[in-house]
């Protein structure tokens, strides 16, 4: 079920419900971040795609925002593109993402800040990838992790990165699904194990302090 949920109400509920200030207390000192940006591509964010999500246009100004915010703060920001063909991705949805589709291309919003783009098959972006090679020679300790769908790639990339050591931040308005329900499940379980979930603007006021 697909639905436009992304509003300033939800996502102040959903801060209220999963924000933890003590974990957050125990992030803030690890201040080396990156900025993932998953999956950020056309198929996911234009009307004319079958994949759209209805809360898209709000959500990418948003993040827009962030990112040239996050820019300017010297902070590197990665982005992922995903693509795939006659896998077990292709068998689970019912069909292929394939490279050279225009949909699959990354939004034009965001190309500005896309300096470094990984290329990914799966939902985990550290699988089959440099990320993790990249983020250790610039020494990251934290991510950040934004982009498209908050239950499967961000989610999966987020348990993926602590599990490699990495802090991990997922703000509760730096990503996006097709529903509020999956939308607040993976904040109600990150929280618990895996990651803090502030606010964009409170990830920039962190990113800008001291």
């Amino acid at each position: 079920m697909k639905e436009d949920y992304f509003t300033g109400e939800f996502i102040t509920k959903m801060r209220e419900r999963y924000f933890r200030p003590r974990k957050w207390e125990k992030v803030k000192p690890f201040r080396n971040a990156a900025v993932l940006a998953i999956d950020l591509q056309a198929y996911f964010l234009r009307p004319e795609s079958r994949a759209f999500l209805p809360s898209a246009p709000r959500f990418v100004s948003g993040l827009v925002e962030f990112y040239r915010e996050a820019e300017r703060l010297g902070v590197p920001i990665i982005f992922t593109r995903h693509f795939h063909r006659n896998d077990i991705m292709t068998r689970w949805w019912g069909g292929d993402m394939p490279k050279n589709d225009p949909l699959n291309e990354l939004l034009e919003e965001f190309r500005p800040f896309a300096g470094t783009v990984i290329e990914k098959k799966t939902y985990d972006a550290f699988h089959g990838t440099e990320l993790e090679g990249i983020l250790r020679k610039l020494h990251v300790e934290t991510v950040v992790i934004t982009g498209v769908m908050t239950h499967l790639c961000c989610e999966t990339t987020a348990r993926e990165a602590f599990v490699r050591g990495f802090n991990v931040v997922f703000p509760v308005d730096g990503t996006l699904t097709q529903n509020r329900f999956f939308h607040e499940a993976t904040l109600r379980n990150l929280s618990h194990g895996f990651a803090v979930t502030p606010l964009l603007k409170e990830v920039l006021e962190w990113l800008s302090s001291g």
